[in-house]
């Protein structure tokens, strides 16, 4: 018998930004996840290497997510300064 190697973590995909130089990271997730937001922004923090300082952004997929100041104000501001925003950013598995 083999252990478990699949994740444990929240499955998603991210994305990192750049906005009037300065730098986000966007984390898509998918529905069902039963992590309070603070614990899942420590646990995202860490899966993907961030400082206390840096920006991360993070988006379910059911639209639930609550508002996150300045990370959603930059990438509102990303958004709509960029029209092919979409289709430029490069999204990839979380680790």
């Amino acid at each position: 018998m083999t252990s478990d190697t699949f994740s444990t973590g929240p499955a998603g995909v991210f994305a990192r930004v750049e906005q009037g130089g300065r730098h986000l990271t966007v984390v898509k997730l998918q529905d069902g996840l039963s992590n309070s937001f603070d614990d899942l922004r420590q646990q995202l923090t860490s899966r993907l290497g961030l400082g206390a300082q840096d920006l991360l952004l993070v988006l379910h997929s059911d639209g639930s997510e609550p508002e996150q100041g300045p990370a959603q104000q930059l990438y509102n501001e990303y958004l709509s300064t960029n029209t092919s925003a979409v289709a430029d950013v490069t999204w990839e598995p979380l680790p």
